[in-house]
């Protein structure tokens, strides 16, 4: 904001004389030839030596009576290189160019706008506590901007117009992720006192200056995040929004979902007075000298809101059942669509590490469950079958398709890819539940591609996941359908791959515990084309190949997978192997001895000295000893009895393929 343009044409300050930033002239609170009004061109300050008294800008402006006196209040956050109007373009416009740098994955780059951000705060209002500051920053235009986990929040467009708008990374659908519905500063609640009430305020800048625990959401009062599960840890919870009809349809709102999925929550709306104008709000009540008085008197008279009769009492106690009626209505466990996979009516989750071929597995499994055909050698009972697709676009997944014998799937496999106007990382699952009911695909086999961006919920957050799973659950029980669903490994770190299990999944155990059936595909160092497949979870069946690492193999010509049996030790997968001298001398050792496998400590201790004549005959002694201990192991040699050792042959001759 231009203090210096506003005071001298907006205020229309006279005689005016500066020394640096801060001006002297004539006060336009009383008839005043000598001058004695003194400004500041930096903050907005202003005091009359005469006695009219001191502020701020909007303190000035409300009592001249001039036009929207809101206007003029710069925020919370002053910043003393930043302030514009609309009459010039400031020099440290940030560039498209370094706008257009930010791109998806980069979140590197974000985390430095945020900081630059941040630091291009020059000021805060002394009542906003210091614990908040990392959530405020000002843009290169003099804007507040507001800090969200994965993107930024800028409270006013760039030429003061239009509402609110969104800078981050960016989805091919040019839409910001992370500018969904959500809660500002979420982490900060775990520090709140749970005994004490929550209060909900209206936006980013009354949680700011509220010296109360309180909370806002992104979208302003007409918008409710989904997921709120956070707040119901407190027992009362106060709605303060402005003194609008905005704000008291938003309040409402508000307090209908909080009592509705936490009914024993004690909701209240705060009552502004009657007699405060029409948009009154927090901010405002920041700016009379007796700071908050309104807002104080608000939360005393604050309604307790009840639901009505008409909605459904969730309070109820549970049915309960005899276990003999029980036993006569539920005789059969659900069947099995892909044997050790999916069952009827259930969840199955296919999670792997990323490039590991999961959209091939689950295209695979679709065609297979569509035609009724083997699946990776096991059985298969054929279903209709709808596949989500939000990985490739139409024609990616129609090149794709042609890869595969589809023919004998009749009528039975149904797509859906990524449209123009789709937006990843957005809610899908209210478009999932209509396409199944639209198409009437009750009963059949929905395939999601992925889990991930089928939603803009974080999936390693529980507070986000579970509010997910319910609603997936509500679908798979309304309509019958069972569900595959691709998701992700955690990221690792290290050259040598994590086994197989389930504690490596995104999501972790609130997701592996929902579901039916786990498979998990991991990469192999023992080929480009091989994988490590494990059934790591199965409910109402058993298998011997539970939690047992199996050797699929990836068909170059076929684009399928392959089952070859269970691997002996997933270990020996997992490490990289070329180039390791341990796995040189195994080689080299078992070609020189092809007709005697069976050798002792000295023997091998001598070969592999002649592989490291410099060493000293301790470092050799340690090194043989490794070299055993690390062999038998991986299953790649076995002790017979003491210091007698025999080379497993058929386990070297895979090792020998792979080093070709």
């Amino acid at each position: 904001m231009d203090y210096q343009h506003i005071f001298e044409h907006s205020v229309g300050i006279q005689k005016i004389k500066y020394k640096g930033t801060q001006g002297l002239g004539c006060c336009p609170l009383h008839d005043d030839n000598n001058p004695s009004f003194s400004f500041n061109i930096e903050n907005g300050l202003w005091q009359c030596f005469s006695g009219c008294g001191s502020g701020n800008l909007y303190q000035l402006a409300e009592r001249l009576n001039m036009g929207n006196p809101r206007q003029y209040i710069t925020g919370l956050i002053i910043d003393s290189n930043n302030y514009t109007n609309v009459d010039y373009t400031p020099k440290n416009t940030l560039k498209k160019e370094n706008r257009d740098t930010i791109e998806v994955d980069e979140m590197d780059k974000l985390d430095s706008l945020k900081n630059k951000y941040k630091n291009q705060v020059k000021d805060l209002s002394k009542w906003i506590p210091k614990w908040k500051h990392k959530y405020l920053g000002i843009d290169d235009y003099g804007t507040t901007v507001f800090i969200y986990p994965k993107a930024i929040k800028h409270h006013k467009s760039k030429d003061g117009k239009k509402p609110p708008w969104w800078e981050g990374i960016k989805d091919k659908n040019d839409k910001v992720i992370g500018s969904h519905c959500q809660i500002f500063a979420e982490e900060c609640i775990e520090q709140y006192d749970k005994d004490k009430p929550l209060y909900i305020v209206e936006g980013e800048k009354d949680w700011a200056i509220c010296n109360l625990q309180c909370v806002t959401f992104s979208s302003g009062a007409g918008s409710v995040p989904d997921d709120l599960n956070v707040l119901y840890e407190f027992g009362s919870i106060i709605i303060v929004y402005d003194n609008d009809k905005a704000g008291s349809k938003g309040a409402k709102k508000v307090a209908e979902k909080i009592k509705t999925e936490s009914p024993d929550t004690v909701v209240k709306i705060a009552q502004w007075d009657k007699s405060l104008p029409e948009g009154y709000d927090i901010i405002d009540d920041s700016q009379k000298e007796n700071i908050f008085d309104e807002l104080d008197k608000a939360i005393v008279n604050a309604n307790e809101y009840e639901l009505t009769d008409s909605k459904p009492d969730n309070t109820k106690g549970y049915p309960i059942m005899n276990i003999h009626k029980i036993k006569e209505t539920s005789t059969k466990p659900p069947e099995a669509i892909v044997q050790n996979l999916l069952v009827d009516n259930g969840v199955t989750l296919i999670s792997g590490t990323d490039g590991v071929g999961k959209t091939w597995f689950g295209l695979q499994m679709a065609v297979a469950i569509a035609s009724g055909e083997p699946f990776l050698g096991w059985k298969v009972n054929k279903k209709p079958v709808l596949m989500i697709q939000f990985e490739l676009s139409e024609s990616q997944l129609g090149y794709r398709l042609q890869q595969f014998d589809t023919t004998k799937t009749d009528d039975n496999f149904h797509c859906t890819a990524m449209q123009n106007d789709d937006l990843i990382f957005s809610d899908a699952w209210v478009k999932i539940a209509n396409t199944i009911i639209e198409n009437d695909l009750h009963n059949s086999v929905v395939i999601v591609d992925n889990l991930y961006t089928s939603t803009h919920r974080d999936v390693s957050a529980n507070h986000d996941l579970k509010p997910l799973l319910k609603r997936i659950d509500e679908i798979r029980k309304n309509t019958g359908c069972s569900f595959v669903l691709i998701a992700h490994h955690n990221k690792h770190e290290g050259d040598k791959e994590p086994i197989l299990g389930k504690n490596i999944i995104t999501g972790g155990k609130t997701l592996t515990n929902y579901v039916s059936n786990v498979f998990q595909i991991g990469i192999s160092s023992m080929g480009a084309d091989i994988r490590r497949g494990k059934i790591t979870k199965m409910r109402d069946a058993y298998s011997d190949l539970l939690n047992e690492p199996l050797r699929l193999r990836w068909n170059v010509e076929s684009c399928t997978f392959e089952y070859e049996g269970t691997i002996m030790n997933e270990s020996l997968h997992c490490e990289q192997i070329k180039g390791k001298w341990e796995y040189k001398v195994l080689i080299e050792f078992s070609e020189r001895n092809t007709d005697e496998p069976v050798f002792d400590r000295q023997k091998i201790q001598l070969f592999i000295e002649g592989h490291f004549p410099d060493d000293s005959p301790s470092t050799n002694s340690k090194k043989t000893t490794r070299w055993l201990n690390k062999m038998e192991e991986y299953n790649l040699i076995k002790k017979t009895k003491y210091n007698k050792y025999e080379l497993e042959v058929e386990a070297i001759k895979l090792l020998k393929e792979f080093d070709k």
